[in-house]
């Protein structure tokens, strides 16, 4: 009885000591766990396959990158001055030719004053028709109107220091895409990737990063169907770009302490 009670106190002790950690969630006990990034993911219109693009894409980035998607077909989102409001960043896999002035003017101002893009293939070629091209373009960081023919073609890797292509091969081969042809690209875009053409062997810029205004922005031409986007090394690129474009990479190319997803994802 003599050591009974005081070692039955400093149980109690303990316990109570304990329960308040306990009721924190585990996020907020972890010294390394972060609150996912939320990133809306916009996509649809023609020449792709969307509906299956999306949801594996977004899911597939989920697994390599603590990051949680919400995705919206169609641009009626971009209708909101406001539509980016809440969110880390901004994804456009979109290939639609023509919106309204304000749509497009919306989707601007939010990388214009500091919100971080990715544009994705079509993307690149979207609003062709609108008044308000050029500045998309300008948006983008590279002006491509055509592309050549689908076929497997060569990649290759133009920055090896770069944290977004750290990890990637210094030559791959896309099982198959579109090569977008290069028109021009902003001298201030930082140039990652090219491609050859395997119909006349010229060289196209496929990947790079640039600056619209206060935003980042990460842009690839590759990922026009599952070929591509199912490729392991087009996972990781992606979800590189995404980090990077949040600020959320490190220079050895991996995710910041806590960006990178969980086993339990």
């Amino acid at each position: 009885m003599s050591t009974y009670q005081p070692t039955a106190r400093l149980v109690c002790m303990a316990i109570s000591l304990l329960l308040p950690l306990l009721s924190v969630p585990a996020a907020e006990r972890s010294p390394t766990a972060k609150p996912p990034l939320k990133a809306l993911f916009i996509t649809g219109g023609g020449f792709h396959d969307y509906e299956k693009l999306a949801p594996y894409l977004t899911g597939q980035i989920s697994q390599l990158v603590n990051v949680t998607f919400e995705v919206k077909f169609g641009l009626q989102r971009l209708s909101d001055p406001k539509f980016a409001e809440g969110f880390d960043a901004v994804v456009y896999d979109i290939c639609d030719e023509r919106a309204p002035d304000e749509f497009v003017e919306n989707a601007l101002s939010a990388t214009r004053k500091g919100k971080p893009t990715v544009m994705i293939h079509c993307a690149l070629h979207a609003f062709r028709y609108s008044p308000m091209l050029q500045e998309w373009e300008t948006c983008c960081g590279m002006r491509s109107k055509s592309h050549d023919p689908y076929a497997s073609f060569t990649v290759t890797k133009l920055d090896s220091s770069s944290p977004i292509t750290k990890s990637f091969p210094s030559e791959w081969k896309t099982p198959g895409d579109e090569l977008y042809q290069t028109i021009s690209i902003d001298p201030k875009s930082h140039q990652l990737l090219k491609g050859t053409s395997a119909k006349d062997g010229r060289e196209h810029v496929v990947c790079w990063t640039y600056q619209f205004g206060q935003g980042h922005v990460f842009a690839t031409t590759l990922g026009h169907d599952m070929k591509t986007t199912s490729a392991p090394e087009f996972l990781r690129l992606m979800s590189n770009g995404l980090l990077w474009a949040c600020g959320k990479l490190e220079a050895d190319g991996q995710p910041a302490r806590g960006y990178a997803a969980s086993p339990a994802k």
